[in-house]
């Protein structure tokens, strides 16, 4: 019924055009009408919802039949969504991506419209890279591959199961490798069982310049969240899975991107998967947290070449 209702209350906004429609939408649901407006803000630049295997997402399909298409795949973290790359997508305040190009980002394993794996243990690293792999080589052959946190740990997991077939790599603040602090695995936990208090809390850690979130917004966020497999990701963890001993062997030329102001994944494991990744080059950016797809976009868009 509260699906209906906000649906019904975007509508009314998008019909009329009528400012006060579209404030009483804002205040009522700030939440549900962003991620709404978002999502139709996708389909009017071209974005469409698609299934790849056991996997969906969303996809910019700019290639012609007969002429060269670049294929670029884009991976979500934890507790996140497809949603989070639709500034790279669209083009939004970054050069948009070129013609030729085919962009899809898709919902991990039991995210969004996603299958969700059979077992528990489906939701191991090694294990959404296979889903992974197996959703894109139904659609191309060859890709660029881009991941933000756990995402990241993902792509290069990917890269280490069909170095065929991931051809460029560019980890966003990635996740990955054995963290001392502790300070991965304290968040990911928070995160597998949010509160409005801790989110607030990974809100400032993760954003250089956190934005202003409406109060009544916050609670949606958290119920939002908590319909992600987090604590089933989280639970799923496995040491054996870190890529310290394995990241050498990737051999895909990479780009490790990082926002110089994340205070959720330590900025020492950006020099260190520069250092065991051959060739990897790192490149920072100052002002900018753990999203950068979100904060800011112009680098990622620049590092994937658009």
């Amino acid at each position: 019924m509260r699906g209906l209702k906000v649906a019904a209350v975007v509508a009314a906004a998008v019909a009329v055009s009528g400012a006060g429609a579209f404030a009483a939408a804002v205040a009522f649901f700030p939440f549900e009408t962003s991620v709404a407006l978002r999502k139709l803000a996708l389909r009017r630049g071209g974005v469409r919802a698609v299934r790849a295997a056991t996997l969906a997402g969303l996809e910019r399909d700019d290639c012609v039949a007969g002429a060269p298409c670049r294929c670029v795949a884009l991976v979500h973290g934890m507790g996140d969504s497809s949603l989070t790359w639709d500034k790279v997508m669209l083009g939004l305040g970054v050069p948009p991506p070129p013609a030729g190009t085919r962009v899809l980002a898709l919902d991990l394993p039991g995210t969004g419209d996603s299958v969700a794996p059979a077992t528990p243990a489906g939701y191991g690293v090694p294990e959404q890279a296979r889903a992974l792999k197996d959703a894109l080589a139904s659609r191309c052959p060859k890709w660029t591959v881009a991941g933000n946190s756990l995402g990241g740990w993902i792509s290069a997991e990917l890269a280490l199961q069909w170095p065929e077939g991931v051809e460029e790599l560019v980890l966003v603040n990635a996740a990955g490798l054995y963290d001392d602090s502790g300070l991965l695995l304290q968040t990911a936990k928070i995160l597998s069982d949010p509160t409005v208090a801790t989110l607030k809390d990974f809100v400032g850690r993760a954003y250089a310049k956190p934005r202003a979130v409406p109060s009544r917004a916050w609670q949606a966020v958290v119920d939002s969240m908590k319909a992600r497999p987090i604590k089933e990701v989280y639970a799923a963890f496995r040491l054996e899975d870190v890529l310290d001993r394995r990241a050498r062997a990737i051999r895909a030329p990479t780009v490790i991107l990082w926002g110089e102001a994340d205070r959720v994944v330590p900025a020492s494991m950006a020099t260190r998967m520069a250092k065991l990744i051959p060739g990897a080059r790192l490149e920072l950016i100052p002002d900018c947290g753990h999203l950068p797809q979100q904060e800011c976009p112009l680098p990622v868009s620049r590092a994937l070449g658009f």
